[in-house]
């Protein structure tokens, strides 16, 4: 029912996303009920508006120029096309079987890239658009997760047997433990990230560079694919200056996985999700065919809620 059902998919996506954003969101609504002395409606409400203004900001800041530099994006296909002809030229390589094929290949191949990009960046933004009223009402579903969580979740344990109310408080107590160290430790993984992106594209004069950086730290909470999205638009805005600066961005962010992988990730995260890499390539593999990107970024803890459920069940049960 929920694939074919759009009106029970919509809703059923507006509750989830809500109640993510609710959960994400509850340790910092406690730093300010307690910081501020507030009640945890106005630490809730305040918690919102924040967020909300972060999102207005972003998009009266950015939308404007995304759009011109949609319209410009032709340049970055002129300038590699002149960075392949200087190499063709420089090198010699029409003296090479199949080169001048190849090379012609490629450009009809950028010219192919080009057209679809336009055309689809153009469609999703009237998608996104279309869908705004939708998901205002987030904020409001927001609002009352946050403010009535406790209620809400205590409502749900009176539907339970009396005698299983205990287990069941106990192995939701240990998925909040370890689901709130996770989503804890990938913030601040994510925090880094988007500090070292930061730096990489000043000192490179890219474009954009507080959204880039913001944009690859999100991307950065999706495990071993996440990098490689995030690193994306910093190349594709570097294109727009020249593919020399493209590939020292590259290098570059190359350099910051290599720090985030090696050092940054085994100090912050440890063995949070104690879930085997193999594993957790099949779990993205299977979230981005279920629900795409949002799919890819909830299927770990929803694995790790599953893995704790499994243990603890076997702990208290059996």
């Amino acid at each position: 029912m929920y694939y074919f059902n759009s009106s029970i998919k919509t809703t059923i996506n507006i509750i989830l996303i809500s109640f993510v954003l609710a959960y994400t969101l509850n340790p910092i609504r406690s730093i300010f009920e307690a910081k501020f002395k507030l009640s945890k409606r106005a630490a809730s409400i305040l918690v919102i508006l924040m967020i909300i203004g972060m999102c207005i900001t972003c998009i009266i800041s950015i939308m404007p120029t995304l759009f011109t530099e949609i319209s410009n994006v032709s340049n970055i296909f002129d300038n590699i096309e002149s960075f392949l002809e200087g190499i063709y030229e420089k090198f010699n390589l029409a003296h090479i079987p199949g080169a001048n094929t190849l090379y012609n290949e490629i450009l009809e191949k950028g010219n192919l890239i080009l057209a679809n990009f336009s055309e689809n960046a153009i469609n999703n933004l009237i998608k996104i658009s279309s869908n705004l009223i939708t998901f205002a009402i987030v904020p409001i579903m927001m609002y009352y997760f946050l403010c009535d969580g406790d209620r809400i979740y205590n409502k749900v344990l009176l539907l339970l047997p009396t005698e299983k109310r205990t287990i069941v408080k106990k192995i939701l107590n240990d998925i909040d433990k370890i689901l709130t160290r996770y989503i804890a430790s990938q913030l601040l993984l994510c925090g880094f990230i988007g500090v070292l992106t930061f730096i990489l594209l000043i000192i490179f004069r890219v474009k954009f560079p507080l959204w880039i950086s913001i944009l690859n730290a999100i991307f950065n909470i999706i495990p071993y694919f996440g990098p490689i999205f995030g690193a994306v638009p910093a190349v594709v805005v570097a294109l727009l200056d020249s593919p020399i600066k493209a590939l020292w961005i590259v290098l570059g962010m190359f350099i910051i996985q290599q720090i985030e992988g090696n050092i940054l990730c085994p100090k912050i995260t440890g063995d949070s999700t104690d879930i085997h890499p193999f594993v957790i390539i099949i779990l993205l593999l299977i979230g981005d065919k279920l629900g795409g990107f949002v799919g890819m970024i909830l299927v770990v803890p929803i694995a790790v809620m599953l893995k704790v459920l499994y243990d603890d069940i076997n702990y208290y049960l059996f």
